[in-house]
């Protein structure tokens, strides 16, 4: 039987809440409702931070991460999924212009550069909302197909062109999500657009790396009517 799939979060300070919390709802879920059944949870979800405590952009909500930025980072290779979630394009420009988010443009470089774990054969780079917009400034969606939030197309584009120092030829769309392709390290990147569109694309892949059936389990549990509207072919 084939180990779970890790799957690592990031969190940071004025994140949208649903962008990465509607995701790990979905990541959460057992494929089956038979308690007796002995079957391990398919995806194990780590979330991790820069910071000890996360207020998230409802600032009612204080998240406390599982682990530290650092130590994920030093086993990063060990996980097979990276979601990056969304937030204010002015939070957005904050991160990619700090420390911190020098270091999260390391990080989704040296993710989309490894290949897939042996045990798992998958290796998977999300981001939903605005979160593509870290992968845009990490260099990543240079010359593929990717979405965000509906308003900030532009700044998804220009910030592709800004990491490229030239046109990054990225096709930005309109779209609930993207699956971008996959990188010379077989690494697949799915982009999802804003907010709830994230949940959309977490059951797609839940779909292409254990089936139709566990995605439409996953949907009907958390009662979500499956959308579509994707780019893309599959994993």
């Amino acid at each position: 039987m084939s180990p779970p799939l890790k799957v690592a979060v990031y969190l940071y300070p004025k994140a949208d809440v649903l962008d990465f919390s509607g995701p790990i709802e979905i990541y959460q879920h057992h494929h089956s409702s038979n308690p007796k059944e002995d079957i391990p949870p398919p995806f194990s979800v780590t979330t991790f931070a820069h910071h000890a405590s996360i207020t998230s952009s409802s600032s009612a909500l204080v998240y406390t991460p599982n682990a530290t930025f650092a130590s994920v980072s030093a086993h990063i290779l060990d996980y097979d999924i990276l979601l990056l979630p969304g937030a204010h394009w002015d939070t957005i420009t904050e991160l990619i212009e700090s420390a911190a988010g020098k270091e999260v443009s390391a990080l989704i470089k040296r993710f989309a550069d490894a290949k897939p774990r042996e045990e798992t054969g998958v290796r998977i780079l999300q981001s939903v909302c605005t979160g593509s917009v870290l992968l845009a400034a990490a260099g990543v969606l240079a010359g593929r197909t990717a979405t965000t939030h509906h308003l900030g197309l532009d700044m998804l584009k220009r910030v592709a062109d800004e990491a490229a120092g030239g046109d990054a030829h990225v096709n930005v769309v309109r779209k609930r999500w993207v699956d971008a392709g996959t990188t010379e390290a077989g690494v697949r990147i799915v982009t999802a657009g804003g907010v709830s569109s994230g949940i959309d694309a977490t059951l797609w892949i839940v779909e292409q790396t254990f089936g139709k059936e566990a995605a439409e389990f996953s949907a009907e549990i958390a009662e979500f009517e499956r959308r579509s509207g994707a780019w893309g072919g599959e994993v």
